[in-house]
């Protein structure tokens, strides 16, 4: 069992900057009935039922059962481990009475799946607990401190995301041999498969979709892996792709172009939609600092695309990577109904989070798209990756 001390710092700094006097991560067999936020800061997981709480005074408890208090105490991290002879509620409700909180966060959310762990029983037993302390104050999400714990990364998380990004483009490289007219689409898809298996890395996203594979004008596309369909001489191929390497994940696409007869680069029209996407994500990166919202840099990207005479696309520009391909948290998105919460767009940003940069443009060859996996510096973004600069012909 252990716990990263960086990240509970991050914790306690999050209570104090958004003045919540404790956070409650509660729950019982987390490896049946996950709880995200718990994954984050430790490597271990909840068997009975078990709260841990964190305090805006930088102190760390536990509540737990009786088997487990040794595990939690050889941690080093608890300032206090208190096992429950009989009732969970009872000594939550015992702890809280001490703590007198005004302000206490719990793991549910709307629109965060990363912060919306609680289960409702869990969450039931919690509030007779609340009651039993005569708690007057106020319940809240824990969503802010969840998006700073899970979102800020730590130097260790960074190198590791830089790793599993360095060891994807090496699979795209080998594609390139692969990549040509008459291959389907779904034999591509196998080709990646098998790269990840025969390197023991893991995927990103559930790997009946991972890579995804589009070629051409009129394939399918979007979260649907490779559709049966066959690649021809003058088509564009993206291929959206990610690993994981340690518990860390990439998520990057990248543009291949199938030489048509007599030619020895690609057509102007679509070099230029190319070079559209690559600028938009440049600048967006420019922009990428602390402070900043998502939309603002969402916007910044999207205005020069289209600027360039290309439609607006119906998505988010990037979405915070992680452990996962969507780690959750704020995102890079647009004034869209489905993007447009103050949560999601409008909250500032910090440092040494990670975000994809993602933009794409329809072609009369098929939809152009690029993805660079970035991390938030004072400076602007810091590509994890060499960016790709021109499409790769094939």
């Amino acid at each position: 069992m252990g716990f990263s001390r960086e990240k509970i710092d991050i914790a306690f700094d999050s209570l104090k900057r958004n003045d919540i006097d404790l956070w409650i991560i509660a729950g019982q067999e987390s490896a049946t009935n996950t709880e995200p936020a718990l994954d984050v800061i430790s490597d271990s997981e909840f068997i009975g039922l078990t709260a841990l709480m964190f305090s805006k005074d930088r102190k760390a408890r536990v509540v737990c059962t009786p088997i487990d208090a040794n595990g939690y105490a050889i941690t080093g991290v608890f300032d206090e481990v208190r096992p429950f002879p009989v009732s969970f509620q009872e000594t939550v409700a015992e702890m809280i009475s001490e703590i007198c909180p005004g302000k206490i966060a719990l793991d549910f959310s709307e629109e965060n799946p990363s912060a919306d762990g609680l289960s409702v029983g869990t969450y039931n037993l919690l509030m007779e607990a609340f009651e039993n302390a005569g708690f007057s104050g106020e319940v809240i999400s824990a969503e802010p401190v969840i998006a700073d714990v899970r979102g800020i990364k730590t130097s260790d998380e960074i190198e590791k995301i830089r790793n599993a990004c360095r060891e994807t483009q090496v699979i795209f490289d080998k594609a390139k041999d692969v990549i040509k007219a008459g291959v389907n689409c779904q034999d591509i898809y196998a080709f990646f498969q098998e790269e990840v298996e025969r390197n023991g890395f893991g995927y990103s996203w559930p790997s009946s979709a991972d890579p995804g594979v589009t070629a051409g004008a009129g394939c399918p596309g979007g979260h649907v892996g490779a559709p049966d369909w066959v690649i021809r001489k003058g088509d564009l191929v993206n291929i959206d792709f990610g690993i994981t390497i340690d518990g860390l994940s990439s998520d990057i696409q990248r543009m291949y172009y199938v030489l048509d007869d007599g030619e020895t680069d690609a057509p102007e029209d679509l070099k230029e939609a190319f070079y559209a996407v690559r600028d938009g994500i440049k600048l967006a990166a420019e922009a990428l600092k602390p402070g900043v919202t998502g939309n603002e840099v969402d916007s910044v990207a999207r205005d020069y695309i289209v600027s360039k005479g290309y439609p607006s696309w119906n998505a988010a520009l990037g979405h915070q990577l992680g452990k996962v391909a969507h780690d959750g948290g704020a995102i890079l998105g647009p004034r869209m109904p489905r993007y447009d919460k103050p949560e999601l767009i409008d909250t500032p940003l910090s440092l040494n989070m990670v975000f994809t940069l993602e933009p794409g443009v329809p072609t009369r060859a098929g939809r152009l798209g690029i993805e660079e996996d970035v991390r938030v510096t004072e400076n602007g973004a810091e590509f994890l990756l060499e960016p790709q600069q021109e499409l790769y012909l094939v």
